[in-house]
């Protein structure tokens, strides 16, 4: 008998039709083993950080059973004929009658680990062998079975020092976080708390932001945009953002706009007084690795990193695309040749890339056992995959064929015209291109997702002195336009920037992306608002009071180090690698490690206790004081002046302080910008702390009472905002789709003609669009299923 043993039920499904009779494909269903991690079940085990080692050893800490990992290999040991517990003379059997087990884990270091739990407890049963395969087809797989090798000892040992390091700086820096952080539960990890940081620093710079005014003026003329420019990068009076850079397209004055806005009006057309030509020339990118495709799925189709993988896994599983975690961008020799062939007899041979000018994996490793390659489809000849009714799960594997065949795809090529124009009775000039497909390359296979582009030059005369007339304004597109603006703050991560960060800082790697991710949703440490990560003040915390504890300063003979800096972490990643490789030992990786974790643990417990308070700490304790009944108040702290207290005592002090239900009072940021709202709705400071129960902003009292007027007058500024342009051609669209009335239509938000609707986010403009586009989607599907 042979059995065949994999982590996906889904997967062993696929496989036991490929192998067929004389073999049973059974499944884990992920890990069979962890470390002890339960008081009840392991004993005193559970506790511990870590274990001792000899020298020149790993550590060998008791192996437990994972929740399903027991009754996976009871079962795997009864459709063997050997009993649960039994050993090679127990149960057993002649010895020509064992099974014969082929371990067929996932081809990454968390599948190589599970191969290695497997091949202790199988092989006093049966000749045990490792195999892999980057896709699941039957071909990868019979060629997989004639190939096997051992289990592949520096990859399992650079698994067992990573479970070693995340235990390590787990569970000591957990209890810090514990000892920091409000409520209980708290928690930091080796890759999750870095990965926060990013969260947490874009909120600080955004509330650190400061908008800086700006006015533009734009025009159309024969179907060209064009804005003015208003200064060169020289001009002491030049627009500058935050970082000191020019942007010619904007003015600090008020004044120059409107003379521009004057002229362009007076004059209803512009002269060309310059056009130059250029090409620009776009190479393809990549196959997808992992980070990359939960980047372009989060970005194309706002999918969350969970919804990406899940589909992948679901492709993967059934066999339509290579294995799913992958750093690489590579191609295997045969998938490179194959995608040439399709892109041949797809578009020509003029659309073919520079042979051997994509990426490619070494001639001699095929899907069998080359476990790095990039993710992409098993036969590039299928433009989609028969048998899947998930929609979704379809178009993900259009984009990675088409990212596939883009890739071996020759340079897409594309005419641009720049342009200088002037306007009678303004000395500024106004600029602008236009751009033409000359040829579409690598695009040609992106078609789908991309949508038409212009192939030829406007019908305009593009030559110096050539007059252009301003388009005809309306109601919904002004022309000239007046913008007058603010600069926005850093946009906030979304899930799949944020694995962008984590790829591009080195941190984490294909298993743990989505999942590091995930986790800081489960624990409360970020919110998603408007598909946007958040950082919770839980979150704050532990990145701004907890994580700074585990910093040593740099002293004689010893550098600077971070624990949970980005860099510090992508060095823990890169020698984790390098054991995989063999290009480092691991015990002596682990012991350096952990020697180094365990100081920075010992000088974090000083700082914390011995430290003074930190800026948070005070600027907390001074809200909290400020509402704070005299009797709650220490002595040696007098509300409004200064102070300076050990940490530990101060976080005593706010504890006790949060512990009688005493609320922080407002933020300076919370009273300045509820005075900025009320001053764009012309409304007085006091009307707008009525809202919250308040005589004046002085008076507010709490933070929480900021917030809720905050709220509010959101909400009435979002009241008051007519629709944007976008919005009214949008719900003009759908009432013409949808063929109801325009009174009916306005009706649906409660308001009585569309002219009444309000914009804002929150508006009635935003909410009949919803509702608009969910009638059309029933109407297309009522239609479908009509035929």
């Amino acid at each position: 008998m042979n059995i065949l043993i994999v982590e996906s039920a889904a997967k062993s499904r696929t496989l036991q039709k490929y192998l067929g009779a004389g073999w049973k494909v059974l499944a884990t269903g992920g890990h069979v083993e962890t470390l002890p991690n339960d008081v009840k079940k392991d004993g005193k085990d559970a506790k511990k950080a870590f274990w001792a080692n000899r020298p020149g050893e790993l550590p060998t800490p008791p192996w437990v059973w994972t929740d399903r990992g027991e009754k996976a290999v009871n079962a795997i040991l009864a459709e063997a004929g050997v009993e649960a517990g039994a050993s090679s003379g127990a149960g057993a059997g002649d010895i020509d009658a064992r099974p014969t087990f082929w371990i067929a884990t996932d081809p990454d270091r968390e599948g190589e680990f599970i191969a290695w739990c497997l091949e202790r407890i199988l092989r006093e049963h049966g000749p045990t062998h490792r195999v892999t395969f980057q896709e699941v087809t039957e071909e990868a797989v019979q060629r997989a079975i004639e190939n096997p090798r051992g289990v592949d000892a520096p990859m399992v040992e650079s698994a067992l020092v990573r479970k070693f390091l995340d235990r390590l700086v787990g569970f000591r820096t957990s209890k810090m976080a514990n000892a920091v952080v409000p409520g209980v539960g708290a928690s930091m990890g080796r890759v999750q708390t870095p990965t926060l940081g990013f969260v947490v620093e874009r909120e600080l710079e955004r509330e650190a932001h400061v908008p800086i005014p700006y006015f533009e003026a734009r025009a159309v003329a024969e179907g060209i945009p064009l804005s003015v420019r208003f200064h060169e990068p020289e001009d002491p009076d030049a627009w500058r953002d935050d970082g000191g850079k020019v942007d010619p397209q904007r003015t600090f004055s008020a004044d120059l706009v409107d003379q521009a806005m004057e002229a362009l009006e007076t004059a209803g057309e512009v002269t060309l007084v310059g056009v130059r030509p250029s090409t620009r020339s776009s190479k393809p990118r990549p196959p997808y690795s992992t980070d990359a495709i939960l980047q372009a799925a989060g970005g194309r189709f706002g999918w969350s990193p969970r919804k990406t993988s899940a589909l992948a896994s679901m492709l993967y599983e059934a066999g339509h695309i290579t294995y799913i975690r992958t750093d690489s961008t590579r191609l295997a020799s045969s998938a490179v040749k194959k995608a040439r062939e399709v892109v041949e007899d797809a578009y020509g041979q003029a659309f073919l890339g520079q042979e051997g000018g994509g990426p490619s994996a070494p001639a001699g490793a095929g899907p069998t056992q080359d476990a790095h390659e990039a993710i992409r489809p098993t036969r590039l000849e299928l433009p989609d995959v028969p048998g899947v009714d998930d929609a979704d799960a379809r178009r993900l594997y259009r984009m990675i064929r088409a990212q596939t065949l883009a890739s071996q795809m020759a340079p897409a090529t594309t005419a641009i015209r720049s342009f200088e124009a002037r306007c009678e009775g303004f000395d500024r000039p106004l600029t602008g291109s236009v751009s033409w497909e000359t040829f579409a390359g690598w695009r040609a296979a992106w078609s789908e997702f991309d949508g038409e582009r212009p192939t030829a030059p406007p019908e305009v005369p593009m030559e110096a002195g050539a007059r252009w007339a301003l388009d005809p304004a309306t109601d919904d597109a002004p022309n000239p336009l007046r913008i007058e603006d603010e600069t926005r703050p850093p946009g906030r991560y979304r899930p799949h920037t944020l694995i962008k960060a984590m790829k591009d800082a080195g941190i984490g790697r294909p298993s743990t992306y989505s999942r590091t991710v995930e986790k800081l949703e489960e624990r409360s440490y970020v919110e998603i608002e408007e598909g946007s990560l958040v950082p919770t003040e839980r979150g704050r915390v532990v990145w701004t009071d907890a994580a700074p504890l585990y910093v040593r300063e740099a002293d004689e003979g010893r550098p600077a180090m971070e624990l949970f800096s980005p860099e510090f972490t992508a060095l823990m990643e890169d020698r984790l690698d390098d054991v995989a490789s063999g290009d480092a030992p691991a015990p002596e990786t682990w012991e350096a490690w952990r020697d180094q974790i365990r100081d920075l643990h010992e000088a974090a417990r000083m700082r914390r206790n011995q430290g003074a308070m930190t800026l948070r700490q005070e600027e907390m304790l001074k809200r909290l004081l400020a509402n704070a009944p005299a009797e709650l108040v220490p002595e040696n702290l007098v509300p409004g002046e200064p102070f300076d207290l050990p940490w530990k005592e101060a976080q005593e002090v706010i504890g006790r302080l949060r512990d009688a239900g005493v609320q922080p009072a407002p933020t300076t940021a919370q009273v300045e910008y509820i005075r900025r709202l009320a001053e764009e709705l012309e409304m007085d400071e006091a009307d707008a702390a009525a809202l919250g129960g308040a005589t004046s902003l002085d008076a507010l009292g709490t933070s929480g009472r900021a917030s809720t007027i905050i709220e509010e007058l959101q909400r009435l500024h979002d009241e008051r905002m007519p629709p944007s342009a976008k919005q009214r051609r949008f719900i003009d669209g759908l009432v013409e789709q949808t063929r109801i009335p325009e009174a009916e239509a306005a009706a649906l938000v409660g308001v009585a003609s569309l002219e009444e609707l309000t914009g804002g986010r929150e508006g009635t403009a935003s909410a009949l669009i919803e509702v608009l586009k969910a009638r059309v989607a029933e109407e297309k599907k009522a239609a479908g299923a009509g035929k």
